[in-house]
């Protein structure tokens, strides 16, 4: 007879077609019953949908409640955690789903007992680190539902990742709602048998709820109707996840998962997401890199000068980062006014955010003494050697750059006078206080986690400004960048090699809906190109950049689309950059859209003839097929959605052959896709525009909406009408490295890491403008660690949980063993400790040392260390 652990629930979205104020109040309410039902007794557990925002939310709204729900808590009664949201898992970064999965550990241990399962139930695919992620935090059981294969016959078995980590999951194929069917109906062993397909454990779990679904004080009542009528085949028990795992783990050898799973095949999996809501992408991805790559590895510099971490305000823009992850929020599948309400507040966190670096950045800029004026930082444990833009003030428009070894070359890019001078209502009145803030470019060198500076000298020989150049192209030692008969064409000086119309775009129409692109039943597909452009070059010594400016003209609409009509417009302006000595080409574009219906793609004319695509997944590589294996017989199989070759990337997308290899580092796009003939070319989404939530019956994806299935919600919003702003850069190498492409992507990241020390601009900053005192100790050179020859890859660097030290993370992306990943040097002895996902100390490898040589990764593996200096002088001598 074979056992079946009921477990009560709800699936709680923390917003939606509604906003998050509308879902808190149906919480508020929801959670009077929930109290009841385990006060009398109707429930012996609840499940809290295993994410903690919405608990937060509750008590911040509800304190006098926190004794009862810590009570069933720590009973076992109540599970709440591990997530704060349940993040979707295709367009969140390795670090951004540690922070949310701390967060949520902490909220929930702090109600007496957090849930240790990994319980993502309703994210629209699932990412092949998430068994690595979760055994980093101890969490050794999982519960997915969307994204198996149809050729995977199996309910329950070992999901592993490269490294040898495993959770042992429980793929509820019959989704998180498939028990509301034994309330409700009285078809029980129609439903028995639905949940025991694919499957010969004796042990099954079976969901009882849904999205915002009210709880079920019959449950039982139910229970006792259906046992009675299932005598002797099947007995249905009141539990819970830790206990049926349990029960599960005694079923014998269970078999063995790797991989991403991502296939619609027992729900739709909504691969559109991926470019769905561009804006909402690029703001939080903006907010991930501050946080990761400045702000908390400025914090570590900060503590080593001798400032307190401000881990609360750390902490409180994560909050609302993790927010904006949750499944629909970060997929931007909502109503308009949700995707305002979530745009809004990452607004609120990038404010805190920069604020926060700006502060940092002054106060340790202005606590050095010496006599120079410009500093610059570098928070990262890798030395610095690049070409940097900053701006600079100064009283006159003529200054030079003096380091100790002399004058900096720099190139001077554009300059605008301003004047400090009192307002008055009539401009003739103000006196003449004019200053001059210049943009320039210069090569920068800096230690690790260590700092520089300059001095600027006003009054003398001028720079003259980067005038437009007669000739149309741009190189550096690497690239040359030609525009020739209104085509872009890309030499790789290094490999000889030219790529004739490297870079184009391509408009077409989208009568999707905000959870999928699908192409217009009446669809024109048009090329863009660049004959009527304007073209501007400015060569520098330091940097070279070409300037592209026009308009396109597309059909305004799908009705004047499928009439083949160019009568809507988009204005472009598309800024390529080549830096002295740089490896990568940078890439920006400004695009004013003024029309509906539509899907912008930068197509790339990449030399591969690619069979596979390769992508950057939290802590690895995805290599995915051009073409979706199940691409010709998806509706034979009974898919819910055609299986697109859309696929996601976090920092870049790469197609390689053994001769050459062609990649796209990216700064908020998440789109793209391997076309042509040959596939030769790859498609970076930029951006689409839709004008509903869902919509029914698209060319990819047949039948009902998504979302809501009854009633139709207009996204006006979701159009992106007006400006849009692109960033990436192109990688053009002869060999495939995933290591290398991450390092990159840390250039795209880390500008504005300086400050200058003067008085005559007071809104460089919006705190500019308010005075600060110097810190009471001199800030000097105090690296804290530089790693050398590094093999692997730096996920992050940040003081570790209790302040008493650092905390640095390593990961290999690779599927190879590296022997050799580099080696810590330190300025003073440091205690080196093995760390856990949570921050946790596991086990201290070496005592006392200025030099840890890093033992091999093997594949795929994170790595997090502790670094604890010994007698530690903080801001002191």
């Amino acid at each position: 007879m074979k056992k079946v652990y009921a477990v009560a629930h709800t699936h709680w979205d923390f917003e939606w077609y509604f906003s998050r104020q509308e879902a808190r109040v149906q919480f508020i309410f929801h959670m009077d019953d929930v109290f009841k039902a385990l006060a009398e007794n109707k429930l012996e557990y609840y499940m809290l949908d295993g994410q903690m925002a919405i608990v937060d939310d509750y008590l911040k709204t509800c304190p006098e409640k926190r004794a009862t729900l810590e009570k069933y808590v720590k009973a076992g009664r109540l599970f709440v955690g591990p997530w704060y949201t349940q993040i979707d898992e295709m367009v969140t970064s390795g670090e951004s789903a540690v922070r949310n999965l701390r967060l949520g550990l902490k909220a929930s241990r702090k109600l007496g007992k957090s849930t240790k399962v990994g319980y993502l139930p309703d994210s629209f695919g699932q990412s092949k680190d998430m068994p690595k992620i979760y055994n980093g935090f101890g969490i050794k059981d999982a519960v997915f539902w969307r994204g198996l294969p149809a050729d995977q016959k199996v309910r329950y078995f070992y999901w592993t990742s490269e490294d040898g980590s495993k959770v042992l999951t429980a793929n509820i194929k019959n989704g998180y709602y498939a028990g509301v069917d034994l309330v409700e109906k009285d078809n029980f062993k129609e439903l028995m048998q639905n949940i025991s397909t694919d499957t010969n454990v004796e042990d099954l779990v079976l969901p009882i709820g849904g999205d915002q679904r009210a709880v079920d004080f019959n449950l039982k009542k139910r229970l006792k109707l259906a046992n009675r009528e299932l005598a002797g085949e099947y007995e249905i028990i009141e539990s819970n996840y830790p206990e049926y795992f349990k029960a599960l783990e005694q079923n014998g050898v269970l078999p063995e998962l790797s991989g991403e799973f991502i296939d619609p095949s027992v729900s739709k999996i909504h691969r559109g997401i991926y470019s769905s809501r561009y804006d909402l992408k690029q703001i939080y991805d903006e907010l991930e890199q501050l946080m990761i790559y400045q702000v908390e590895p400025l914090s570590a510099i900060s503590r080593q000068q001798g400032m307190e971490v401000k881990q609360g305000l750390i902490d409180e823009v994560w909050q609302i980062i993790a927010k904006g992850q949750a499944h629909d929020s970060s997929g931007g599948s909502n109503s308009d006014k949700t995707n305002r309400d979530i745009y809004n507040r990452a607004v609120e966190a990038q404010q805190l955010a920069r604020s926060l670096k700006d502060y940092l950045l002054r106060k340790l800029s202005i606590s050095v003494k010496n006599k120079d004026d410009l500093f610059l930082w570098n928070p990262l444990p890798m030395s610095v050697d690049e070409v940097r833009e900053l701006e600079v003030s100064t009283t006159t428009p003529s200054f030079e750059i003096i380091s100790q070894d002399g004058k900096i070359d720099f190139d001077l890019i554009e300059q605008k006078q301003c004047n400090a001078a009192t307002l008055r209502r009539n401009p003739a009145e103000m006196d003449n206080e004019y200053y001059y803030v210049s943009r320039i470019a210069m090569r920068v060198q800096i230690k690790a986690t260590d700092w520089t500076s300059f001095r600027i000298k006003e009054g003398t020989v001028g720079k003259e400004i980067l005038a437009a150049s007669v000739t149309n192209e741009i190189q550096n030692e690497k690239y040359q960048i030609e525009f020739e008969n209104g085509q872009l064409n890309i030499t790789d000086k290094l490999n000889h090699c030219t790529y004739i119309n490297a870079l184009s775009f391509e408009d077409g129409g989208d009568e999707g809906d905000t959870y999928d692109y699908s192409p217009a039943y009446k669809d024109w597909i048009i090329n863009l190109g660049f004959a009527n452009a304007t073209i501007t070059t400015k060569v520098g010594k330091q940097t070279q950049i070409m300037l592209l400016e026009g308009t396109w003209h597309v059909p305004y609409d799908l009705q004047e689309r499928a009439a083949k009509k160019n009568n809507g417009a988009i204005t472009y302006r598309i800024k390529l950059q080549l830096d002295q000595g740089g490896d990568l080409i940078k890439f920006k574009m400004n695009v004013n859209n003024q029309v509906l219906d539509h899907r912008l793609r930068l197509v790339m004319n990449t030399g591969v003839k690619a069979q596979n695509t390769f992508a950057d997944t939290q802590f690895g590589v995805a290599q995915r097929p051009v073409i979706d294996p199940k691409m010709d017989n998806w509706q034979a199989i009974g898919y819910r959605e055609e299986p697109t070759a859309l696929r996601p990337m976090l920092h870049f997308a790469n197609v390689h052959d053994r001769e050459k290899s062609f990649s796209f580092i990216t700064a908020g796009m998440r789109e793209f896709q391997a076309i042509g003939d040959q596939f030769d070319k790859l498609a970076v989404t930029l951006f689409r525009g839709v004008g509903f939530l869902g919509r029914p019956d698209l060319k990819r994806r047949p039948g009902d909406a998504s979302g809501l299935v009854m009633k139709s919600v207009a996204t006006p919003d979701s159009q992106l009408m007006g400006e849009q702003s692109f960033q990436g850069a192109i990688v053009i190498t002869h060999d495939w490295d995933p290591r290398q492409l991450q390092c990159m992507h840390l250039q795209v990241s880390q500008s504005g890491l300086y400050y200058q020390r003067q008085v005559i601009n007071r809104f460089t900053t919006p705190l500019q403008y308010f005075a600060v005192n110097e810190l009471a100790n001199e800030v000097k050179h105090r690296p804290i660690v530089k790693i050398n020859n590094l093999k692997v890859t730096l996920s992050s660097f940040q003081t570790s949980v209790d302040q008493t030290g650092y905390e640095l993370r390593l990961y290999n992306p690779t599927q190879q063993t590296v022997a050799n990943p580099g080696n810590l040097q330190f300025t003073q002895n440091v205690n080196v400790s093995l760390m856990d996902l949570k921050g946790e100390v596991q086990q201290t490898v070496a005592n006392a040392v200025k030099n840890y040589s890093l033992p091999k990764f093997k594949p795929g593996e994170i790595r997090t260390m502790g670094l604890f200096p010994i007698g530690e002088i903080i801001g002191g001598d």
